[in-house]
């Protein structure tokens, strides 16, 4: 009777540890298979996908970005991934066109099979793909400002234009005390979203712009759109230009003797500007969410180090600075999606109310909001170098 209940004992050992062991691997196959159902999910890869100007003048701004953030993917990699996967990186050129800009990321999707889409500069080449990804449920991050209205699966690095551009007519009105603005703008969502914050700061102080010239995406010449402005008596001109046509604007300004106060947006605290402008670039003020001219903090140290490893040429500027921030928030996303993300699990890691610290901005934060900036400041080249002029500003949620 004894060997009986012993082996009645065994016998339900045996069957409960075998229940275990099917459990487990039953389990492992429903961890395994929403691994292998999550698209650009392998056992040890990744696979992110970015579509933005690999040729053509944006290139001298994207090409920066393009490298910090290989460059710190290169870093998470060399340390074992994330959670032991390796993230790979494609990027598709759109030639800041976006026609093309569309049809990268229509690539990426459904034929390369990419997690999600990382890593994409410019207004309307950001447009393209929102309303793309949020067909397709693909979780998309810009570096530019989430469009407006949002798109749920969007989600934009920089401060709203609108906001940018208001702070940045308020500090021209209130502390250099300008009264007669000009504005030069590329005919395209850029300049219609950096009026509208323009417009504001003039409606609150009873002025209006004494003139406004615009031109097509793609111009090389502003002669004509600087003389309009010289001629009008401008004090100060805003440009809602990327960085190689608000220098070419400048310079040609200064060939007619015309030198205003020059106004923009992040791109001028790019490398490439300060490059094409030389000294013209002298006075110049722009806002920005990034601070790109402070070389001591922990994360100036970190990416000064990762581009000297990786890229010894790329220069701690602009560019490379929003590109490794840009980084930073994607990666502590991905770590905070789970040992096997999905998209789903994305958005939510995505949309974490403590938000991302990157080290170079205020913090970075999407919980409620699709454009993550927190605040931006106002700079202006003084010296030959770029000088914070106020405090951070924090930004409007949107």
């Amino acid at each position: 009777m004894k060997g009986m209940e012993a082996r009645q004992r065994h016998g339900c050992g045996s069957a409960l540890r075998a229940l275990a062991v099917a459990t487990a691997l039953a389990m492992g196959s429903a961890i395994g298979a929403q691994a292998q159902e999550a698209p650009g999910i392998t056992a040890d890869a990744i696979d992110l996908g970015g579509v933005f100007a690999l040729s053509g003048p944006v290139y001298l701004v994207t090409e920066d970005y393009q490298k910090a953030i290989q460059a710190y993917f290169n870093k998470i990699n060399e340390e074992g991934g994330i959670n032991g996967r390796k993230i790979e990186w494609q990027v598709e050129d759109d030639a800041y066109q976006p026609a093309r800009t569309l049809a990268g990321a229509k690539k990426l999707v459904e034929r390369d099979d990419v997690f999600m889409i990382f890593g994409q500069m410019g207004t309307s080449t950001t447009q393209a793909v929102a309303p793309y990804a949020e067909e397709k449920q693909v979780p998309f991050m810009t570096v530019n400002a989430s469009p407006q209205p949002p798109f749920k699966y969007t989600f934009g690095l920089m401060a709203e234009y609108p906001d940018v551009m208001y702070r940045v007519a308020r500090y021209l009105i209130d502390e250099l005390k300008i009264k007669k603005i000009g504005y030069l703008y590329q005919n395209d969502d850029l300049g219609k979203l950096g009026r509208e914050g323009i417009q504001r700061a003039l409606d609150e102080s009873s002025m209006k712009l004494i003139e406004d010239v615009g031109f097509e995406r793609g111009a090389k010449d502003f002669s004509t759109q600087v003389l309009r402005l010289r001629d009008s008596g401008a004090e100060a001109v805003i440009a809602m230009t990327i960085a190689p046509q608000t220098a070419t604007a400048i310079k040609q300004a200064d060939g007619i003797g015309f030198s205003p106060t020059w106004a923009t947006f992040s791109v001028g605290g790019t490398r490439i500007m300060k490059e094409l402008v030389g000294d013209k670039l002298e006075g110049l003020v722009y806002g920005t969410e990034i601070d790109s001219t402070t070389t001591d903090t922990p994360a100036a140290k970190e990416l000064l180090g990762i581009l000297d490893k990786y890229y010894p040429k790329v220069k701690f500027d602009w560019g490379s600075a929003i590109g490794y921030a840009h980084a930073k928030v994607v990666v502590e996303a991905l770590k905070a999606a789970g040992q096997n993300p999905t998209r789903d699990s994305m958005m939510q890691a995505i949309q974490r109310p403590e938000g991302f610290d990157v080290g170079l901005m205020d913090k970075v934060n999407f919980d409620g909001k699709h454009s993550g900036a927190s605040a931006i400041r106002i700079y202006r080249w003084e010296g030959g170098e770029a000088k914070p002029v106020t405090d951070w500003i924090p930004t409007e949620k949107k």
